[in-house]
């Protein structure tokens, strides 16, 4: 008997080699190369990010590669008929799915400590290694398209990163209050960093705008329109970008520790804290989905019975493709 679950778990840790690495490499090519390109990192911390991302990847392929090693495997003892002969030699199903049950299990413990603990604290430390490396290279702190708000006394908005440049450059001025004092555009601007002052110098050129009335900012016969320069030079403070990135946490950098801490304060405060419990609950369900989806895909696998890794695998995506939207749903709503 000790030669069957040797067997059966050999098999099944090559396979499952195999899908994770398949898993693993489409989303890295899907997601974290996608950021990389946005943020240009250097070869130098690429080793660093993909190492700092990938127990995040992992939490959700195991699940994953479990369900599809547990089709095909199974899948190819039952078109081999060898199911037929060990039941035949009085050899339970049960037993022959033990080896693999076991490592499922094993891997919802591994999954469960990513999720709680390792997951968290490698995205937090993704987020402020990008800001580090930002201040190395100025343009990935500033993002295209879209309003950046996060410089005090200042929204600004990126149309194009060029090389060593930006061009099409809104920039509105604040008071302490938020009302806008001033705004104007600029065609093209350079970029540089004064590490000793923590200061982005945003130098821009060709600039054309209005200037607006400190004690009426909001009253259009107060703007006076038309005021050119031929260079600007905007000064922004790093300061909370810095603060933000060292101090600031979002839900998923919390460890579960800190969620459960912030689901207490929450309640304490008579407060419902949906969105931290449908956290707390979904590191649950993917730590738990490496078991459940082992329990699924053996009885798929040998009512499959097909030689064809296809089926399985096809199989395997469609029921991970149903769990995933569910989980991405939660997310979506879990605010509201």
């Amino acid at each position: 008997m000790k030669v069957l679950p040797q067997y059966i778990l050999r098999q099944t840790v090559v396979t499952l080699f195999m899908t994770v690495s398949v898993f693993t490499f489409v989303l890295m090519l899907g997601g974290v190369l996608r950021q990389l390109s946005e943020h240009n990192i250097r070869l130098s911390a690429l080793g660093m990010f993909l190492g700092l991302t990938l127990p995040s990847l992992l939490s959700f392929t195991l699940p994953m590669a479990m369900l599809a090693t547990a089709l095909l495997v199974f899948g190819r003892l039952s078109a081999d008929h060898e199911l037929t002969a060990l039941r035949a030699s009085g050899i339970s199903l049960g037993q022959v799915a033990a080896p693999v049950i076991l490592l499922a299990v094993a891997l919802s413990g591994l999954c469960f400590y990513i999720n709680a603990t390792l997951g968290p604290t490698c995205k937090f430390q993704v987020r402020t290694l990008v800001v580090r490396l930002g201040l190395e290279q100025p343009l990935d702190l500033l993002e295209e398209g879209r309003y950046l708000k996060e410089f005090p006394g200042y929204v600004i908005y990126i149309g194009r990163k060029l090389d060593r440049a930006v061009a099409d450059i809104v920039v509105f001025t604040l008071d302490e209050d938020g009302q806008v004092t001033s705004s104007f555009r600029a065609r093209r601007g350079t970029v540089s960093v004064r590490r000793e002052t923590n200061r982005l110098l945003l130098d821009l050129e060709d600039v054309r705008g209005d200037l607006r009335d400190p004690g009426d900012p909001l009253n259009p016969r107060k703007i006076r329109a038309g005021t050119t320069a031929q260079r600007y030079p905007v000064e922004l403070d790093l300061g909370r970008i810095l603060r933000k990135a060292r101090t600031g946490k979002k839900l998923s950098d919390y460890t579960l520790a800190e969620l459960v801490g912030e689901i207490r304060q929450l309640q304490a405060r008579g407060l419902y804290p949906a969105a931290a419990l449908v956290e707390a609950h979904q590191r649950a369900a993917l730590a738990a989905a490496c078991l459940s989806f082992t329990l699924i895909g053996i009885p798929l696998g040998v009512k499959t019975s097909r030689r064809e890794t296809s089926i399985g695998l096809a199989l395997s995506l469609a029921l991970a493709f149903l769990f995933y939207f569910v989980v991405i749903t939660a997310n979506a709503v879990k605010d509201r």
